[in-house]
């Protein structure tokens, strides 16, 4: 008897609900559960959305409890043969992979079809960093003069926190007043699952964020926004904006093909490495979950590794 009903429960399933009913179910778990940032969050629906469209439109399937791994399979298919890199598509597979697991966990499924689908490929790519000589004479031109306006401050500020600590874009676009702290010379970052860290940050750049916050007072005197980073009309800003911006300074020292806020802290990080900083301090400074993500910036310390090099093997100063 007690085996029958063992059985029964591992058997038992939830009613079928619609895919538009699911895919509710499963943003209210992840905004009040998990309760990943906006920007996860949207990706993660963004990629179930397509999928489930694509279920309907090439099998006419409606019940996401039906779905196998051939139909994860030729979704995968479609979407490199719509020349999409290997890179996005991992990701849209992580995002069902997500799904697919609270769909199990929460009993409206028996089983994961995503386990028997093999990722594509990744491809060796390394992190595209700037010269720090190209960086140094934009960080050069980063001081409080009296007759700079809010937005040009601003955009020293992005410059300042991107490059300077190493921010996520994200990170940067949520940083309030209050994550600033001034007598240590430290930021509170809100990372990746809302973890938190501790980032360094200089005097100069201390000074720099006062002076921004006091220009923000003055234009906006009934201004309520406490966040660090806004737009010139006062108003928090937004990813399009913070590329914009940053792309243009960049533009103004550099020619490089690649330019952009994440850019800034691959480049902040790789910088750290060549002038020899432990790895697992970078990984705290940038955030990191796990070390095999600082790890990539290794590879790009090349004048470093020259340098050690030149130092200590025996025959780098023969002629």
């Amino acid at each position: 008897m007690v085996y029958f009903w063992i059985e029964k429960i591992k058997t038992f399933q939830l009613p079928s609900l619609t895919r538009e009913a699911l895919l509710t179910r499963f943003t209210d778990y992840l905004q009040y559960e998990r309760r990943y940032s906006i920007h996860t969050l949207e990706g993660y629906i963004r990629d179930n959305k397509q999928f489930s469209d694509f279920l309907s439109f090439q099998y006419g399937i409606e019940d996401m409890t039906s779905v196998n791994h051939h139909h994860i399979r030729s979704w995968v298919v479609s979407l490199l043969q719509k020349k999409n890199q290997s890179v996005s598509v991992r990701r849209k597979l992580s995002s069902l992979a997500h799904f697919f697991k609270w769909m199990r966990r929460s009993g409206h499924m028996t089983h994961n079809p995503i386990l028997k689908v093999q990722l594509p490929k990744k491809p060796d790519r390394l992190p595209v960093s700037i010269p720090e000589p190209v960086l140094k004479r934009l960080w050069n031109s980063i001081e409080v003069h009296a007759e700079k306006n809010f937005s040009e401050l601003r955009d020293q500020a992005m410059i300042a926190l991107l490059y300077g600590s190493g921010l996520r874009r994200s990170e940067l676009i949520n940083l309030k007043g209050t994550d600033v702290d001034p007598d240590r010379n430290m930021l509170r970052i809100t990372g990746k699952g809302r973890k938190f860290r501790q980032v360094p940050i200089s005097t100069d750049v201390v000074k720099l964020l006062q002076k921004l916050k006091e220009l923000k007072l003055e234009s906006w005197e009934a201004t309520h926004e406490d966040r660090v980073i806004l737009t010139d009309n006062g108003k928090p800003c937004y990813p399009k904006f913070v590329h914009n911006r940053v792309v243009a300074m960049l533009g103004t020292v550099t020619t490089a093909e690649k330019k952009s806020p994440h850019t800034l802290r691959h480049s902040m990080a790789t910088h750290l490495m060549d002038h020899g900083a432990e790895l697992n301090a970078v990984k705290a400074i940038l955030g990191h979950s796990s070390l095999a993500a600082t790890q990539v910036y290794t590879h790009n310390s090349i004048s470093r590794l020259k340098e050690v090099y030149r130092q200590a093997h025996p025959t780098s100063k023969i002629k």
